[in-house]
């Protein structure tokens, strides 16, 4: 897992990012998810793409939802917010946890999201102790699928259900890296659609729909280009390598290489 965590792993997170918001005139004290969702909605499509995610589960009203891969917890507080339920966020790299709970006390979510550092792979959960789980780009990185869907079946409880939103592989064609997920092929593994749903079956768990969200994401990508740029951004998570990272994803995208996917699964009751 070291070539993941240093991928992402990053020094002084939460002050380069409030650092950039006094730089804008937003005081610590004024700091909300809203503020923060340019920075903290670390998936393509960002908030418009977390609106779907939340709509899926607003269906089937979970008390308790486990974001895998939560970052700096965006899309935790997002969902706790919208949906009224208790988060918990498990990412694999520490300095994310950490910022992920700084900005959470920031913003006056503490009492409904917490973190910690984990695997999608081996999570410290009891069996059937989640009603929903999430997973936002986060599958790229895991080369065990097997072992990821057996613990997101062993944890949902029955007709519990789990949205994944994953960069999928769709066409042929060569993978030009650094991209978001990854600086190098040996810490890449991005599989088809298909797969993601044949890996989920095995598990047990039955899947219910599988999207494309390529559209919404490239107009989520072009709006950017051309709006000013918000006071805190990707580059503030991410380093001076994000835009060649977007612009290969970008590439990708156009080319039907990848796709953004989400797939909805369910526990069945038996």
């Amino acid at each position: 897992m070291t070539d993941v965590t240093d991928h992402y792993s990053s020094e002084a997170i939460t002050e380069r990012i409030l650092g950039a918001l006094a730089e804008a005139g937003i005081d610590r004290d004024d700091v909300d998810a809203d503020v923060l969702g340019t920075v903290d909605e670390f998936h393509l499509g960002g908030r418009a793409a977390s609106a779907q995610i939340v709509e899926v589960l607003r269906g089937i009203g979970p008390r308790s939802l486990l974001d895998i891969g939560s970052g700096i917890g965006g899309f935790a507080r997002l969902a706790a917010r919208a949906l009224g339920c208790s988060v918990t966020g498990v990412d694999l790299t520490p300095a994310f946890v950490a910022t992920a709970a700084e900005l959470t006390a920031i913003v006056g979510r503490e009492d409904s999201v917490a973190f910690e550092v984990g695997s999608a792979t081996d999570l410290d959960l009891d069996d059937e102790s989640v009603d929903a789980i999430t997973m936002l780009h986060v599958g790229m990185n895991v080369a065990d699928k097997a072992a990821m869907a057996a613990e997101f079946a062993r944890v949902l409880r029955p007709d519990g259900t789990m949205v994944i939103y994953d960069v999928m592989r769709t066409g042929q064609g060569e993978i030009t890296f650094p991209m978001p997920w990854a600086s190098t092929i040996d810490a890449s593994f991005v599989e088809t659609p298909d797969h993601y749903r044949t890996t989920l079956a095995a598990a047990g768990l039955r899947v219910a729909d599988t999207v494309d969200l390529t559209d919404l994401v490239l107009d989520v990508l072009a709006s950017s280009a051309e709006a000013p740029r918000p006071p805190v951004h990707l580059g503030h998570l991410m380093g001076s390598g994000f835009p060649t990272m977007i612009a290969n994803l970008t590439t990708a995208l156009r080319g039907g290489i990848v796709a953004p996917t989400m797939v909805v699964a369910q526990r069945p009751s038996s």
